[in-house]
């Protein structure tokens, strides 16, 4: 049960981030293993990552466990609630009161976030210091294949591919009887793929590779953000794995094999997914989507199906060398999202180096295509501070931006983006030393003159999280003690440039006898033995050792998927191989809508509960999820990006309850099924009817107040004060006034009129005069258009 008053929410951003309530979410109530899904970042964040809604929805999907969620809270809302938000999504149970917390951890610089979470939920920090009352604190995801710099923290590390392992684990557990927590250590330090530090600090742990991903593992129901997230559309994991050998990329050796998943799996499942969550865009989820075998043929099929649904399909960033013409015709289709290719090196010796098999021909050719396909702006991914990198280099990643800009043209947008190297583990280029910080500052500094002297859009990362994240990528045990001085210091949100503190972080490495520039930059021997080295990620040592040799001579090396193996270690060729698309052989039928059936509609619906920290943006895109979901046929605008005609007419602000809201939508009659919907959140849809020449130009909006906030309103009045002050978009102050608006006042109730130029705001009213509005009880009963 939440510790504090629902409407205190008004007084943080995005309320809507600590609700929970979301399409598709779960609440049980009969369960024996109560797990939460722990991200270490804000609720935008962690609602993108495909992963967390994978595990969600599959741990849910069994019977005898209940998985929730919890995202770091925004610093607003820490410093008014404190440790009373440190409480999950659905059932507002502290975190202490888990069985299980599953941290996520996809970033070195959430690190402090993850032990900031632990120590406001009154967890012991250290693994050591945990008793049978506490939860087992278990972590997952790409930095868990160096687990040392958090090593104090985690009872259990998970390492490898989770999809459907976590729970047959879990129902495992379930079925046992533990006498302590120690029983479960143990229990759980039974598996090859799992280490738990404080039994067996030296254990050769073995990546579990999830081998049936081809043919099962799909997600069904996708769950729905409150509000617009980072990626806010449904996911199709079209394959896992990348086999192309980009040397500086961690991702592309501790995810082999690469495994297809077919085309009809695919498009069944989108299909799946566009029912249950009322998207209208799916994005290829892959680690290189141009290389999937049947991409034509699946953009093909997929779009002849969704196309009359005003589905668009977008890509991730594509390697320019697998870019055809057919790519931008299907994406062009029905609405144009961006184009992104990654290039990472200005010049051909260091894309040899690196292993990035691109001439500046293909990157060339591939923007082209995009322009001749209707887009008219591509971004460009490179990096700084690479081994082996020479200033001409760098100078190249300049020249090869003002190339492509000469030749598509000005009417065709091109920006780059640069970040700094990082060097991972697993990789050739473990053994490497991140570039020192001055060398680092005099590369940037040199490109934003020669992006300055081009006049092309130019965006670099912040050279201290940089150096931090090196330090936690390849740190060792020593970083524990780092990290626990920095928990001290109240150090979190590392990954938001607004709150880094690389001066912090000098001054603690200083105090623990480290040198962070030092650290960062600190060269392996090639015989070296490295903290990460009992993390068997399957890709043996020599082979990263011969390949690291090959980036210093500039030899590259081809794709093992359409070329010979290189023997990389990974692949057994029966259970774990390389795994290609099938041929689609069904016939695909398309779907058409007649428009000339769509008539509009006026929706009258309460907006009561939970939906008052909906804003009118959000309260419009839940709707369009919840009338696609239902099957409804929706009017899409027309042009560049085709949107629902839904119109919230003159929304609420947030916090104030609605009896009586309308909407207009354009429809075809499907929308009168959905009369006397309901849902948990608090939308209830009250009538539904065609709508007759009704304008909705000048309307009367009438409210009730509870007794304490008329009270005030009355005795402002009496002296002559209901107004409060604004600053308009030119900057300017202006004054807005009750009785411009007024047309009724009396027992607690008040009617003022609303046009396009504006109404009365009374939460802007109560803000400004410094009234509790977390007190306020205000209702909106209703709302009509002057005749």
């Amino acid at each position: 049960m939440t510790l504090f008053h629902k409407n205190e929410l008004l007084l943080v951003s995005k309320p809507s981030r600590y609700l929970g309530k979301e399409i598709n979410s779960f609440n049980k109530t009969d369960y024996k293993v109560h797990f939460c899904l722990v991200f270490p970042d804000v609720y935008e964040v962690g609602m993108s990552h495909y992963g967390l809604k994978l595990l969600y929805e599959n741990l849910n999907s069994q019977k005898d466990i209940f998985c929730e969620r919890f995202f770091m809270p925004w610093i607003d809302a820490i410093s008014t609630f404190n440790k009373d938000i440190f409480i999950s999504l659905e059932s507002k149970t502290p975190l202490s009161n888990f069985d299980i917390l599953g941290f996520s951890l996809q970033y070195e610089l959430s690190y402090t976030n993850m032990l900031f979470i632990l120590n406001k939920s009154e967890i012991p920090i250290k693994s050591a210091e945990r008793t049978d009352q506490h939860p087992l604190i278990i972590a997952g995801g790409p930095c868990t294949v160096n687990p040392a710099p958090v090593k104090d923290y985690i009872d259990v590390f998970f390492i490898g591919e989770m999809d459907e392992k976590l729970s047959e684990i879990l129902n495992s557990y379930k079925n046992k009887s533990f006498k302590n927590r120690l029983e479960k250590l143990k229990f759980f330090d039974s598996f090859e793929f799992t280490y738990v530090p404080s039994l067996n600090p030296d254990k050769k742990i073995k990546r579990f590779i999830y081998n049936k991903f081809s043919e099962e593992g799909f997600i069904k129901a996708p769950l729905v953000p409150n509000f617009s997230v980072v990626h806010d559309r449904i996911s199709l994991e079209i394959s896992r794995g990348c086999t192309r050998g980009c040397r500086f990329c961690q991702a592309g050796f501790i995810y082999r094999p690469s495994r297809e998943r077919d085309v009809k799996s695919l498009i069944n499942n989108a299909l799946v997914q566009l029912e249950n969550s009322g998207y209208f865009e799916i994005s290829f989820l892959s680690l290189s989507a141009a290389d999937y075998t049947k991409l034509e043929e699946l953009l093909d099929k997929l779009n002849s199906i969704v196309y009359d649904k005003n589905v668009s399909v977008s890509l991730p960033s594509v390697r320019a060398d697998q870019i055809k013409s057919f790519i931008f015709r299907e994406l062009s289709k029905v609405r144009k999202s961006g184009f992104t290719i990654a290039p990472e090196a200005g010049s051909q010796r260091l894309r040899n180096i690196i292993n990035k098999n691109l001439t500046e021909e293909e990157i060339i050719e591939a923007v082209k295509l995009a322009k001749e396909g209707g887009f008219n702006h591509a971004k460009l991914y490179f990096m700084i501070g690479l081994p082996f990198e020479e200033i001409s280099d760098v100078i190249a990643i300049a020249d090869l931006a003002y190339k492509i800009k000469k030749i598509v043209g000005k009417r065709f947008d091109i920006s780059v983006s640069v970040s700094n190297f990082v060097p991972k583990p697993h990789t050739p280029f473990q053994w490497c030393g991140q570039d020192n910080y001055k060398n680092l500052e005099y590369k940037q500094n040199l490109l934003k003159e020669e992006f300055r002297k081009r006049r092309i859009k130019l965006k670099l990362h912040d050279i201290g999280q940089s150096i931090l994240e090196a330090c936690f990528s390849r740190g060792g045990d020593e970083l524990n003690k780092i990290l626990y001085d920095a928990l001290s210091e109240n150090i979190i949100f590392d990954g938001w440039s607004e709150f880094f503190n690389f001066k912090k972080w000098e001054q603690i490495f200083n105090k623990n006898g480290l040198n962070i520039y030092e650290y960062a930059s600190q060269l392996f021997d090639l015989e070296d033995n490295l903290p990460w080295d009992h993390i068997d990620t399957g890709i043996s040592k020599d082979f990263l050792i011969k390949e690291y040799r090959k980036s210093s001579n500039g030899l590259v090396v081809n794709d093992c998927k359409t070329d010979k193996c290189y023997n990389c270690g990974v692949c057994d060729f029966k259970n774990i191989k390389n795994i290609f698309a099938k041929d689609y052989e069904q016939k695909s039928k398309d779907i058409k809508i007649d428009n000339n059936k769509f008539n509009k509609y006026l929706i009258t619906f309460e907006k009561v509960n939970d939906s008052i920290f909906f804003s009118a943006l959000d309260t419009s895109r839940y709707f369009q999820h919840i009338f696609l979901k239902n099957g409804v046929n929706l009017k899409f605008t027309q042009g560049f990006n085709p949107q629902p005609k839904i119109n919230y007419i003159y929304p609420l602000p947030l916090g104030i309850k609605g009896l009586n809201e309308l909407m207009i939508i354009e429809s075809d009659s499907t929308v009168l099924d959905l009369k006397g919907y309901m849902d948990e959140i608090g939308f209830k849809i009250k009538n539904i009817e065609m709508l007759e020449n009704k304008i909705f130009d000048i309307c009367v909006q009438e409210f009730i107040f509870d007794n304490d906030s008329f009270a005030f309103i009355k005795n402002l009045w009496d002296i002559d004060k209901l107004y409060y002050k604004k600053v308009t978009k030119k900057g300017k102050e202006k004054i807005v006034n009750l009785k411009d608006f007024l047309v009724k006042m009396d027992n607690n109730f008040i009617s003022v009129k609303i046009s396009p130029t504006g109404s009365f705001n009374f939460l802007d009213f109560f803000r400004f005069w410094d009234y509790n509005i977390s007190k306020l009880e205000l209702l909106r009963i209703n709302i009509y258009p002057i005749k």
